[in-house]
């Protein structure tokens, strides 16, 4: 009889050890289903939010166009200028703004100056000067740039000081890529100067002269040692009223002229333009970074693209 009720004992809790398996078998089962759905369905909302943010290429592309077919010259009241509100799509929203490339300071063109008449890095310096930070931050923005590894003294910065660090890289000797990339460079690693400047400079590949009718004060009044504060107000004000509509017009206002006295790498009008696209479809958000060039004839193209932090 005891033998008989130990085999029923021993039956019950086998049975109990079967439903238990079976029951973490199915909830296991289950968990991976539902994360395999939810992954599937993020994936296919990531492809439609990108999807969407070429859509908005092709849009920013055909304002551009139009915009080139009206006028000649470029100014912040433009269409093209204009913030524009999210805008519903499917499954989200999606919005994007046109920026001016030739509105800030190309750190790449510190490589485009000739030794006897240097031009971009006296702005650069009389720039972060007028913001309050150390222009000697020069120097290693150049020593990341050029293609040799002689640090330049006393500020520079070659391989000896990055490899030295606590995570060590090398300079990159070209030019820089994304102004991101400007993080990495001694000095600039302090968010409060980076943050700073970084909304007076950019960096793309291809040198191009400041549209002064869409610079910033910041980076107008860099543009010659004898600029004040009360000129560039006076710019800015006369081009809010109406835009210059050459370089002529530009360096008689206010006899400008007399201060500046480069004016080659000065345009009223834009070739290339930052498009920043934020396209969020469910829990999906992807941010695209397109560059846009725009040839006289209205002809536009993208010439680079990325995803993420520019």
């Amino acid at each position: 009889m005891a033998t008989i009720v130990r085999q029923r004992g021993v039956a019950i809790i086998t049975a109990l050890l079967i439903v238990a398996i079976a029951a973490t078998v199915s909830v296991t089962m289950s968990t991976r289903l539902q994360l395999d759905v939810r992954r599937t369905g993020n994936m296919i909302a990531g492809e439609q939010a990108y999807l969407y943010a070429l859509a908005a290429e092709s849009w920013s592309q055909r304002i551009l166009k139009n915009d080139r077919q009206k006028n000649e010259i470029d100014h912040l009241g433009e269409n093209w200028a204009m913030d524009v509100p999210p805008i519903p799509v499917e499954g989200g929203y999606i919005r994007g703004r046109l920026t001016d490339l030739q509105s800030c300071l190309n750190l790449n063109a510190l490589l485009e100056d000739a030794p006897d008449k240097p031009v971009a890095r006296p702005r650069l310096e009389r720039l972060m000067t007028n913001l309050g930070l150390d222009n000697a931050l020069v120097q290693a923005i150049i020593d990341w740039l050029d293609n040799d590894l002689q640090t330049t003294i006393p500020d520079g910065a070659e391989d000896v000081y990055y490899m030295n660090l606590e995570r060590p890289y090398r300079t990159a000797n070209r030019p820089i890529l994304s102004i991101s990339e400007m993080r990495l460079i001694r000095g600039f690693d302090d968010p409060r100067i980076y943050e700073t400047l970084l909304p007076h400079v950019c960096a793309f590949g291809i040198t191009a002269p400041i549209n002064i009718n869409t610079a910033s004060a910041e980076v107008l009044r860099s543009l010659a040692d004898g600029i004040s504060p009360s000129d560039v107000n006076d710019i800015v004000k006369q081009r809010t009223e109406e835009a210059f509509n050459t370089i002529q017009e530009f360096t008689s206002f206010n006899e400008l002229g007399k201060i500046i006295t480069s004016t080659e790498d000065l345009s009223v009008d834009t070739e290339y333009f930052m498009l920043t696209v934020e396209s969020t479809i469910g829990q999906v958000r992807i941010m695209t970074y397109s560059i846009i060039h725009r040839s006289s004839d209205g002809a536009t193209r993208v010439i680079a693209r990325s995803q993420g932090a520019y």
